[in-house]
């Protein structure tokens, strides 16, 4: 969806709208997207889709990988437009997707989190939306491994994988430790960070999807790309 939206504003601006007609087409877009949210029982969240096509080729529910992206538009709109009803679509589809707190079965939480919740709360303080900003971290802190310095991406038997992708997941523990002031969630995102810097990078700066580790010694296994990069 994010990919799509982006596409969608750089045809515009090749042919010369500007930022405020941008910003003024995705507002009626996602009015459209939002009365479907509400007409689907707040289930309704956008996966992915074509600028060819009318409709979303596929959604997702509140358990979606994607599913924070909607929120973070709304936030963005909202940001763009404060309006009441700009806030009132933002806070309902905001709400539904605080359940991926709770995951510690993948590292994508951070993202789907701080989309919506982070932005959220950066406009509004909502102490609420802090706390699932924490309880997302405390998720995303299961996931790390000391002895390899990273948090696990995929979940699989045969090691301990870490995908460049993981990098985006990173800002929840830094802000979990801002505002916390726990050191904890900040080291474990330093070290992640590092470590992907001194092993995810080949020499020409282009950088491998996948660093496998042995999850007992923290030895690298082997690097590949599934996934393009």
């Amino acid at each position: 969806m994010a990919g799509l939206f982006l596409l969608t504003s750089l045809l515009l601006v090749f042919h010369g709208v500007t930022s405020y007609d941008i910003m003024k087409y995705a507002s009626i877009q996602y009015s459209i997207v939002y009365e479907q949210f509400l007409n689907s029982s707040e289930e309704y969240y956008p996966y992915y889709g074509s600028p060819l096509e009318e409709k979303w080729a596929a959604t997702t529910g509140t358990t979606g990988w994607t599913s924070g992206f909607t929120p973070g538009v709304f936030w963005n709109i909202f940001e763009y437009n404060f309006t009441n009803p700009n806030l009132r679509a933002a806070l309902d589809v905001t709400g539904p997707t605080a359940g991926y707190s709770n995951r510690t079965d993948t590292d994508d939480v951070s993202f789907t989190i701080m989309c919506g919740f982070g932005n959220g709360y950066r406009l509004t303080k909502h102490p609420g939306y802090l706390e699932v900003i924490l309880n997302g971290a405390r998720s995303l802190s299961t996931r790390y491994s000391p002895a390899v310095r990273c948090t696990r991406s995929w979940d699989s038997e045969v090691g301990f994988l870490v995908n460049i992708d993981n990098m985006m997941d990173l800002e929840i523990l830094f802000e979990a430790s801002n505002q916390t002031n726990n050191q904890t969630y900040y080291n474990m995102a330093w070290q992640h960070a590092n470590r992907t810097m001194y092993e995810q990078f080949r020499p020409d700066n282009g950088t491998f999807h996948f660093v496998e580790y042995n999850e007992t010694d923290g030895s690298v296994v082997r690097k590949y790309t599934a996934q393009g990069q």
